[in-house]
C-alpha cells in the first residue's frame, strides 16, 4: 500500500527525523511523489500496510510505516507499533510508541517459521539473516527467555547478554537463573555460562553454577537421569533414582535406574515402553534389589534379595479382529512390596495376579479357541498358584442343528434345540514359593482335560410360562489317581495306624451327566395412585423353578469311588474317590433330585417432576434388586432343604447405594455339640423360620459442595475464591463473612466419600461381627490451596485405620506439597516444594521421614 491511510501525529513524526513541508499528509494525499522501488533488493514480493500512515522517503528507498504496522516477507512477519524498511541496506528496524499517557505500546513482535519473539527494538538484516534486539522475550519449548541485548545468527542461533531463563510466563517472572552470557540452539538446547537462581528479584548466589545446559529438543533424545539425595534411619544416606535414558527409537525406548545405600541395600530397575499405532503397545518393568537394614546382631537387622517382573502388552481391537493377545504380569517375590514398595498401596498388598492370553475366532464359523497362562500369590501365606499353566480351550457357540436350512411357516419345537461345546486342557500348580522352582515341585502339578457338551431349548407354555429342559455331559480325562492304603507302624512300643497314598499313572476316564427342566415367567403389578407427587408404583416379579437330576456315581459300577480303609464307622460304609483332586473335579456322590426356587423383584415409583417438558414424570427405583433363593433335594437321605439365600440392591438420593445379603438354615443345631441336626429350627425355636448364618450390609455414599446446594453431584466444584491479592487480604482483615467477590468464607469446593459395611456370622453359638468404615475426601480453601485426606475406623482395635493427609500449594509457576501419615507403622511424612515444569525437574527442595524408618 503506498498512499497514507489515517493520520499521524506531528510529535511522532518530528521524534523520527521528518521535516513537514507544505504538503498536506493524513487526508489521503501522498507526502512525496510515488516511487518504484529498487526491483533487486528483495528475492521475494514484501508486502506491508500500517493503519496510521505509510511514508516514503524522497529517494524511495526507505518506507515508514505508524500504527499496527506489518511486514511480510518470505517466512518473516513483523508487527511493531513504528516499522522502518531500507530498501537499500535490506535493513528491518521496529520498535514501540509512547502512548497518550507515556507507555510504550506496540513493541515489535518477529516471527520466523515456528519461532516468535518480542522485543524492545528489533534490527535485522533480511538479506544476511542476522539480527540485534533488545529486550527480547520468547518462549523456548517450556521455557522463557528474557535477554538485554541478543543477536541472532543466520542459522537461527541466539546468543545472549545478561538473560534470564524461567518456566515463568509473566514477563516479570517469579523466579528465574540469570545468566551472563548465553546461546540458544534451537530444537537442541540452551547453554549459558555462569549463573545463579533469582527468587522474587532477590538473587541466591550460594546457588549458583559455573555453567548450565537445558536440553529443548523437540525429538526423542538420550540422557542421564539426575539421582534424589536424602537418608534413611534403616538403610543409610541414599541417591535413588539415578541412570540413563535410552531413545531407542520412535517405537521403544529403555530406562535403566540405581538406587545405592550407605549401609549396603542397593536396587537396579529396567523399564522399556514400545508402542506401534493401531498395532499394540506396552511396557516392561523389572526389578533386582537387596535389602540390608538394621545393625547385624540385632532383631531389626534384614538381608534379604528381592525381585519383581512386570509387563503389560494391549493390542489395538482393528489391528487382528479375529485375534487379541494380552497380557497382564506382576509377578515378584514375596517380601518385595514389604520392602520395595512407594506407596500405603502396594505396601499393603499381599496378594498379586498375572494373566497372559491369546484368543481367536474362527470367521463365518462357531468355534474359537483361546490359549492362557494365569498366576496368583499371596505373601501371607506365601503360596504361589498358577492355575493355567497353560490352559488351551476349544469353544463352539451355540448351534441348532435341527433347524431348516429354509423356514417356512411356524418353527417346530425341535427346532429351537441348541447345542454347544467346550474343550479344556490345563495344568496347574499351587505351592509355597520355596518350592515352585524346585524339582519337588513336578510332583505337585495336576492336569487332565474335560469335555462339556450342553443340550438345551426353550418352549413358551401355557402363553406366559417359558419352558427350559436341558442334558450336560461332561467328560474328564486324568493320567493318574491316588489311592489309600492301611499300614501300621511301631512308636514307642505301640503299634499306631497310618495310611499309605499311591499314585497310579495311566488314562482314566471319568464322566458324568445331568437333566434339569426348568419354568419361569414374569409378572407385572401397577398400582395408580390419584396423588399430587406420587403417580404410581410398579412392582415387577420373577419367579422360576427348576428339576435337577443327577444319578449316583458313587456306585461301584461307575469305579469312581472306592471303600475307605481308614473308617472306623462301623454303622456306614464310607467312601473315598481316588480323582477327588483332579484339577477338573470328580462326579457327586449320591443321588441328586432338587428342585429349586427363586424370586426376583423390581420396585420402581412414578413421580411428579417439573423439570420433565415432555411428560412431566420421572421413574424412581425403590427397590432395585430383592432376591430369595433355596431348593429341596428329594432323594437326599437328610438334610433335604439347603438354606435360603437373599440379598437386596438399591439407591437412595441417586448416590446412596445400600446391598444387603444374608443365608439363613432351616435346621437347628443340637444344644450340646452344636453340630446341625435333621430337625427344622422352627420346632425348637416357634416363630423364627430360619436360623440366622450370616449377613452383610454395605453402603457407600459420595457428595460435595455441588450436591448440597442443587448442583451436581458427579461434577467437582470449582473454587469460590479467586487468587489471594492484596485487595481480598485487606478485605478479609476487617472481618467480612464473606470474601472479596461476595462469597461465603464457609462455601468452598469439597468432596467426600465414605464407606461402611458391617457382616455377622454365626455357625453355631459364637458370633461374631465385623465393621468396616472408611472415608476420603478433598477440600479446596482457595483455588491455590487443596487439603486431601483418607482414614478409616478400626471397630475391633477402637483406633483409626491407615490415615493420611496430602496439602498442596498452587504458586503459579511452583508448586508445594505435603504428604502426611501422623501415626501408625507407615507414619512418615514428604514436603516438597519446586518447579512445576519438567524442564527445571530438578529445581526442587525435598524433606521427608520414610516408613522404612519403622520397624519392619
Amino acid at each position: 500500500m503506498d498512499s497514507v491511510s489515517g493520520s499521524t501525529n506531528d510529535t511522532t513524526l518530528k521524534a523520527h527525523g521528518f521535516v513537514l513541508d507544505s504538503l498536506k499528509y493524513g487526508n489521503g494525499e501522498d507526502t512525496v511523489p510515488t516511487k518504484k522501488r529498487p526491483s533487486d533488493v528483495f528475492s521475494d514480493n514484501v508486502t506491508y500496510n500500517a493503519k496510521d500512515s505509510t511514508i516514503y522517503s524522497i529517494d524511495g528507498k526507505k518506507v515508514f510505516l505508524f500504527g499496527d504496522a506489518e511486514i511480510n516477507y518470505e517466512d518473516i512477519v513483523l508487527k511493531a507499533a513504528y516499522i522502518e524498511v531500507d530498501m537499500e541496506e535490506n535493513i528491518l528496524y521496529a520498535e514501540g510508541l509512547p502512548d497518550s499517557v507515556g507507555n510504550i505500546a506496540g513493541q515489535p513482535i518477529f516471527t520466523q517459521g515456528s519461532e516468535t519473539m518480542q522485543a524492545k527494538t528489533i534490527t535485522y538484516n533480511v538479506k544476511t539473516e542476522k539480527g540485534f534486539i533488545k529486550g527480547l522475550y520468547t518462549e523456548q519449548e517450556e521455557g522463557y527467555l528474557h535477554s538485554q541485548q541478543t543477536k541472532k545468527e543466520p542459522n537461527d542461533q541466539i546468543n545472549l547478554y545478561r538473560g534470564k531463563y524461567s518456566t515463568c510466563e509473566l514477563e516479570d517472572p517469579h523466579f528465574y537463573l540469570w545468566l551472563s552470557r548465553g546461546k540458544v540452539i534451537p530444537d537442541k538446547a540452551i547453554i549459558a555460562s555462569f549463573s545463579y537462581l533469582v527468587i522474587e528479584d532477590i538473587p541466591l548466589y550460594p546457588i549458583m553454577v559455573p555453567f548450565g545446559f537445558f536440553p529443548s529438543t523437540k525429538e526423542r533424545a538420550s540422557g542421564f537421569i539426575i539421582p534424589k539425595f536424602g537418608e534413611e534411619n534403616s538403610r543409610g544416606f541414599f541417591l535413588r533414582n539415578g541412570g540413563y535414558y535410552f531413545a531407542i527409537s520412535d517405537y521403544v525406548d529403555l530406562t535403566l535406574q540405581g538406587d545405592i545405600y550407605s549401609l549396603g541395600s542397593w536396587q537396579i530397575n529396567a523399564q522399556s515402553k514400545y508402542k506401534m499405532r493401531y498395532k499394540f503397545g506396552g511396557n516392561v518393568n523389572l526389578s533386582y534389589s537387596k535389602v540390608v537394614a538394621g545393625e547385624p546382631g540385632t532383631l531389626e537387622y534384614v538381608e534379604t534379595n528381592q525381585y519383581s517382573i512386570q509387563w503389560t502388552h494391549t493390542q489395538d481391537a482393528k489391528a487382528r479382529p479375529n485375534s487379541n493377545f494380552s497380557a497382564s504380569v506382576n509377578f515378584s517375590s514375596m517380601d518385595n512390596n514389604k520392602y520395595n514398595s512407594n506407596t500405603i498401596e502396594d505396601f499393603s498388598t499381599n496378594t498379586t495376579s498375572s494373566s497372559i492370553s491369546y484368543r481367536k475366532t474362527f470367521a463365518n464359523t462357531p468355534f474359537s479357541m483361546s490359549l492362557s497362562v494365569n498366576h496368583s500369590q499371596n505373601s501371607n501365606s506365601r503360596i504361589m498358584t498358577f492355575n493355567n499353566l497353560p490352559q488351551a480351550s476349544v469353544n463352539m457357540s451355540r448351534i441348532f442343528p435341527f433347524r431348516r436350512k429354509v423356514a417356512v411357516g411356524k418353527a417346530k419345537w425341535y427346532e429351537n434345540i441348541g447345542i454347544t461345546y467346550t474343550g479344556n486342557i490345563k495344568n496347574s500348580l499351587s505351592a509355597p514359593d520355596s518350592v515352585v522352582f524346585t524339582k519337588a515341585a513336578r510332583e505337585l502339578f495336576k492336569n487332565g482335560s474335560q469335555h462339556s457338551i450342553p443340550l438345551s431349548t426353550s418352549v413358551k407354555v401355557l402363553k406366559y410360562f417359558n419352558l427350559s429342559p436341558s442334558i450336560n455331559f461332561t467328560d474328564r480325562i486324568y493320567f493318574d489317581r491316588t489311592f489309600k492304603t492301611a499300614a501300621q507302624y511301631v512308636n514307642n512300643g505301640a503299634v499306631r495306624d497310618t495310611v499309605l497314598y499311591q499314585k497310579q499313572k495311566g488314562f482314566y476316564n471319568v464322566y458324568d451327566y445331568s437333566y434339569s427342566l426348568g419354568l419361569g415367567t414374569t409378572i407385572y403389578g401397577m398400582f395408580q395412585f390419584k396423588n399430587k407427587y406420587i403417580k404410581a408404583i410398579r412392582h415387577v416379579a420373577t419367579p422360576n423353578v427348576s428339576v435337577s437330576y443327577r444319578p449316583d456315581f458313587q456306585e461301584s459300577k461307575w469305579g469312581y469311588y472306592v471303600l475307605d480303609p481308614m473308617s472306623k464307622d462301623t454303622t456306614k460304609k464310607v467312601y473315598y474317590s481316588p480323582y477327588k483332586d483332579g484339577i477338573f473335579g470328580v462326579p457327586g456322590a449320591g443321588k441328586s433330585g432338587v428342585v429349586s426356587f427363586s424370586l426376583n423383584n423390581n420396585v420402581e415409583m412414578k413421580v411428579a417432576n417439573k423439570k420433565d417438558t415432555v411428560t412431566g414424570e420421572t421413574k424412581v427405583k425403590l427397590l432395585e434388586s430383592l432376591s430369595f433363593s433355596t431348593s429341596y433335594n428329594m432323594m437326599a437321605d437328610e438334610f433335604n432343604w439347603a438354606p435360603i439365600s437373599m440379598s437386596a440392591r438399591t439407591t437412595l438420593f441417586k448416590s446412596l447405594s445400600i446391598n444387603m445379603s444374608a443365608t439363613g438354615n432351616l435346621y437347628a443345631i443340637d444344644d450340646s455339640s452344636g453340630q446341625t441336626i435333621n430337625e427344622f429350627h422352627f420346632k425348637h425355636y416357634p416363630g423364627q423360620p430360619f436360623r440366622l448364618t450370616s449377613a452383610r450390609i454395605s453402603t457407600g455414599y459420595s457428595f460435595n459442595s455441588q450436591s448440597l446446594s442443587g448442583g451436581d453431584s458427579k461434577t467437582e466444584g470449582t473454587p469460590a475464591h479467586e487468587a489471594e491479592t492484596p485487595e481480598h487480604e485487606e478485605h478479609a482483615a476487617v472481618g467480612h463473612s464473606h470474601d472479596y467477590y461476595g462469597y461465603d468464607y464457609f462455601k468452598i469446593p469439597w468432596n467426600l466419600r465414605v464407606d461402611y459395611s458391617l457382616s455377622y456370622s454365626k455357625a453355631a453359638f459364637v458370633s461374631d461381627i465385623t465393621q468396616t468404615l472408611s472415608f476420603s475426601g478433598d477440600f479446596s480453601l482457595t483455588s491455590k490451596w487443596k487439603v486431601g485426606f483418607r482414614s478409616g475406623w478400626d471397630f475391633e482395635a477402637k483406633d483409626f485405620s491407615s490415615t493420611s493427609f496430602n496439602l498442596s500449594r498452587d504458586l503459579h509457576c511452583w508448586v508445594a506439597t505435603l504428604s502426611l501419615i501422623p501415626f501408625g507403622f507407615h507414619q512418615s511424612y514428604t514436603f516438597s516444594i519446586g518447579v512445576k515444569s519438567s524442564v527445571l525437574q530438578d529445581l526442587k527442595y525435598n524433606k521427608n521421614r520414610s516408613w522404612y524408618d519403622n520397624a519392619y
